[in-house]
């Protein structure tokens, strides 16, 4: 026997599952975005970035990528084909007339698969890099001491690094004082041209680029290389003496 009523709460019953499931839809990604990559690329300030490569890097085939740009709105999509994906974003910038090229920050560190899904990048200038990438976003300066003239722990020499302009992106840095960690090392400084100059003990030291003919001085002024052969990127090398 046909019951109205029981039709009616029915028919209510699959509206509201419609609606339900049309919400859920929305709070996800669209169908039309099912099996692409999307996402937006910004600089630390929110704007956002053209012309940024994206790579949709296999995490089991060497040398297996596909390769898109953002657009001017810093908004990208990729098709995604089966198998096990990360994502990385490359800016490739000039100056002081170097050219550099940058990893940027993902919003999320986790592979993807057919499905496709969702990656934003910013533009940072420090912080440690995520697996699988290593290293760190800012720049690397290594230092040495001329031959024969040392200081005796040279974990306790003092560094500072003033800015000579702005920094690469654009942003007003401000002068950093530190020590290394490792005796050889000073890591993820924002990468920028900088005055630097050192001391030990209260007593300054000479600097200048390691390994060179150049006389030693007081500070040195400096941008990072944006490749040292066979030994590091966005990375450079002073020497220091008494």
């Amino acid at each position: 026997m046909y019951n109205k009523f029981a039709a009616q709460l029915v028919l209510g019953c699959i509206l509201i599952t419609g609606i339900i499931s049309c919400t859920e839809k929305e709070k996800n990604e669209p169908d039309s975005d099912k099996g692409k990559l999307t996402g937006i690329v910004r600089k630390s300030d929110g704007s956002p970035l053209n012309n940024v490569t994206i790579i949709v890097d296999n995490s089991i085939l060497f040398n297996s990528t596909i390769n898109t740009k953002t657009n001017t709105e810093g908004r990208y999509a990729v098709d995604v084909p089966v198998g096990s994906w990360f994502a990385f974003a490359q800016h490739k910038i000039r100056y002081n007339d170097l050219d550099y090229t940058l990893y940027l920050k993902p919003d999320k560190e986790q592979s993807f698969g057919r499905e496709g899904g969702v990656r934003n990048f910013t533009w940072v200038l420090t912080g440690t890099m995520p697996q699988p990438l290593s290293g760190t976003f800012g720049g690397l300066v290594t230092f040495d001491n001329f031959p024969g003239e040392f200081v005796e722990n040279e974990r306790e020499i003092v560094w500072r690094f003033e800015p000579v302009g702005n920094l690469i992106d654009g942003s007003t840095g401000s002068a950093i004082t530190t020590k290394s960690t490792d005796g050889d090392t000073i890591k993820d400084l924002p990468i920028g041209r900088y005055r630097v100059s050192a001391s030990y003990e209260g007593q300054p030291l000479k600097v200048r680029k390691w390994n060179t003919d150049e006389p030693f001085a007081n500070s040195y002024i400096f941008d990072f290389q944006p490749v040292i052969d066979a030994q590091c990127f966005n990375c450079f090398k002073l020497e220091y003496r008494h």
